[in-house]
């Protein structure tokens, strides 16, 4: 009977994940999908392989063959930057006093507005004419 109970939660277990991490949905338009992030989710992975660096006394990837090392562990941040969906001031680091300086930014952000990342971390939504007037990390 306890063997019936394990068996039972293991496949509850199984099937709960498949419905609420990412498997089997359609229409997805996350890492779970094709595996292409959003602008959003490359920003914020790549706010946080910074934090990593940054914490491990490292400086900031200056070259992709630099993210190549932890793709693994930032998936969304390597991705966005490989397919040029986001782009990445290289070299350049998080900030606390950043707060209005753009680091990086979704590709099409100069034209039709989107997601940037401040050099604070913060990942936030500019218009076109936002982006054009904002500092940009150099």
């Amino acid at each position: 009977m306890i063997r019936f109970y394990c068996l039972l939660t293991t496949l509850i277990a199984l099937v709960a994940c498949q419905a609420g991490c990412g498997g089997g949905q359609a229409g997805k338009t996350g890492p779970g999908a094709g595996g292409t992030p959003t602008g959003k989710e490359g920003l914020s992975n790549l706010e946080q392989m910074l934090k990593s660096f940054d914490s491990q006394k490292k400086s900031p990837p200056a070259k992709i063959a630099d993210v190549e090392k932890v793709e693994p562990l930032f998936p969304g941040a390597y991705i966005a930057l490989v397919q040029g969906n986001i782009v990445y001031t290289w070299g350049k680091s998080l900030s606390a006093s950043g707060a209005d300086v753009v680091l990086a930014h979704e590709k099409k952000v100069p034209e039709s507005g989107g997601y940037v990342l401040m050099q604070d971390g913060t990942v936030k939504e500019m218009s076109a004419s936002e982006f054009g007037s904002a500092k940009k990390a150099k």
